[in-house]
């Protein structure tokens, strides 16, 4: 299956995952025989090794927002709430899928497509999304693939609660848990979050995957 179908056929599930959605925080639901883990007690599994990986640059749209207003992730399963506190922004990813970020993280992460700089001003106006394009960072970041049969719960570095593997959106072969390489080139464990197994290979290189 070539990258146009995959993802077309992504974005199918998405709109039915979506349309499926409700207003409300969703109670967590596990698929059956699942096994539940924390993030602790996961890496605490000799077996599970950490691969190095780095970032691809890609197109990605941001907005800061005027009033507060909630959406879903679908991908992460999990409900964002947005206010115009002066630093947090909103991303939106190629498969439609939205996060948030603080406004630096962002400024440093990112660039303009043209590849100037982001400034704070260039989100002066609120509730207009701008284009922008993720910076190529090879061998910064690592990865853990997490298979189907089980959901790790994360609680991210900014206090949201992340969980791999919901039985109520795709997976692919499962997602990964991620993060930043230390100073000493080890994995940053005090900010992991997950990400979808669709996408991980759209976002991130999958040459350190053995």
């Amino acid at each position: 299956m070539n990258r146009k179908i995959r993802m077309k056929t992504l974005i199918f599930l998405l709109t039915a995952v979506t349309a499926l959605s409700c207003a409300e925080s969703p109670k967590i639901e596990y698929a059956p025989g699942q096994t539940v883990l924390m993030l602790d007690e996961y890496l605490a599994q000799d077996r599970k090794a950490w691969f190095l990986t780095g970032k691809k640059e890609h197109a990605v749209e941001a907005m800061m927002v005027s009033e507060e207003i909630s959406f879903h992730n679908d991908l992460e399963v999990a409900d964002y709430t947005v206010t115009d506190d002066g630093t947090t922004v909103i991303l939106k990813g190629t498969f439609g899928e939205m996060w948030i970020s603080k406004l630096p993280k962002v400024i440093s992460a990112y660039t303009k497509p043209d590849g100037s700089e982001i400034r704070e001003d260039d989100f002066a106006a609120r509730d207009i999304w701008i284009d922008i394009m993720t910076r190529a960072e090879p061998e910064t970041y690592y990865a853990m693939h997490v298979p189907l049969n089980i959901s790790v719960t994360v609680i991210t570095a900014w206090g949201d609660e992340l969980h791999t593997n919901l039985p109520n959106a795709p997976h692919g072969n499962g997602d990964y848990l991620v993060c930043r390489t230390d100073e000493k080139g080890q994995p940053d464990l005090s900010d992991v979050w997950v990400l979808n197994g669709m996408i991980f290979p759209e976002y991130y290189d999958t040459d350190g995957i053995t």
